[in-house]
């Protein structure tokens, strides 16, 4: 039996872009700014000076009410590794040779997947409480489907129009693909004294080698927290507990050996038969729980993990000025 799955192969090139949050970049515009430590709340030494004048805009007025906020430019360096379970949906059949299609409107399946992606994130406060990024790095990853459908409609048959036939195949395979990703995204984020919110969109593309389509994805990350400290030290860190929302329905083809099917079709769809179906995250939602290490201004480090059916771990660094 011969499968090929590229198009699948797109299904997971999707992830990362957004799997590091502003934590990385800074908390935005913070109002009566405060750590939270065992000797008691105290305000962190931060200098928001810019090497450009008038960036972040408002950032004078932010100054004159003592609110805290990020250095305006940074640049940064994300990895992330994950894992999770898909669904295949819509399997449709079809021939070079002939009009006739089939469809499989049944499906058991155990579709998995895991990707690691490294990316440089350059990006600008462009108000306090605004952040706009664009992401460039590789994806790497490998997908696991396992499909098996019990029976398949056969369709545009003279007279009879359709017919069903009860004849169980499998579709298993795993599949590596490696490609380069990009995309832009935008973050808002307020804090008063030692909590903070922040909400995070991003759109991305990847683009698999030896593929012709891309992967377009959508992401959107609510997440709420808290900074944590010692007085003694110039260093604090944060916390945080939040959820990540990620539409990356993609469309997956290749063919099949027709004999392995059923050796009566080979009259309907020849030697080789094409296929093609929809696939999307069994959950698009998980729970995310971060922390991040301010060692100053200018350093951030970042760790992030995901739960709840997408598992995942992410750390970074970012440098600020």
């Amino acid at each position: 039996m011969m499968y090929n799955l590229t198009k699948l192969t797109l299904l997971l090139s999707i992830f990362m872009v957004n799997a590091l949050n502003a934590q990385q970049q800074g908390f935005g515009l913070v109002k009566s700014m405060e750590v939270i430590s065992t000797s008691g709340n105290h305000t962190p030494d931060l200098n928001s000076s810019s090497v450009v004048d008038g960036i972040p805009i408002m950032g004078k007025k932010a100054d004159r009410h003592n609110n805290k906020y990020s250095l305006p430019f940074g640049i940064g360096f994300h990895a992330i590794y994950f894992d999770q379970k898909y669904l295949a949906s819509n399997l449709f059949l079809s021939s070079d040779s002939t009009i006739l299609t089939a469809r499989a409107d049944t499906l058991y399946q155990n579709t998995s997947a895991y990707e690691m992606k490294g990316t440089i994130r350059p990006n600008v406060w462009v108000f306090p409480f605004l952040n706009i990024y664009g992401t460039f790095g590789y994806t790497k990853g490998l997908i696991s489907p396992k499909l098996i459908i019990p029976s398949v409609t056969i369709e545009n048959i003279p007279i009879i129009d359709t017919l069903v036939v009860d004849s169980t195949f499998e579709i298993n395979d795993e599949v590596g693909y490696v490609g380069p990703t990009y995309g832009i995204g935008a973050t808002i984020s307020f804090g008063y004294k030692f909590m903070f919110i922040m909400i995070d969109y991003n759109y991305s593309i990847t683009n698999p080698s030896d593929f012709d389509d891309n992967l377009e994805s959508h992401f959107f990350s609510p997440k709420a927290g808290i900074f944590l400290g010692k007085e003694s030290s110039k260093m604090f860190g944060a916390l945080w507990l939040g959820a990540m929302y990620i539409n990356n329905d993609q469309t997956f083809y290749g063919k099949v050996d027709v004999v392995d099917i059923d050796p009566a079709f080979v009259g309907f769809f020849g030697e080789e038969a094409n296929y093609s179906g929809k696939l999307s995250a069994i959950q698009r939602w998980n729970i995310i729980l971060g922390g991040s290490i301010i060692i100053n201004q200018q350093h951030h480090i970042l760790v992030e993990l995901g739960f709840f059916d997408r598992k995942q771990i992410t750390i970074g660094y970012d440098f600020r000025f």
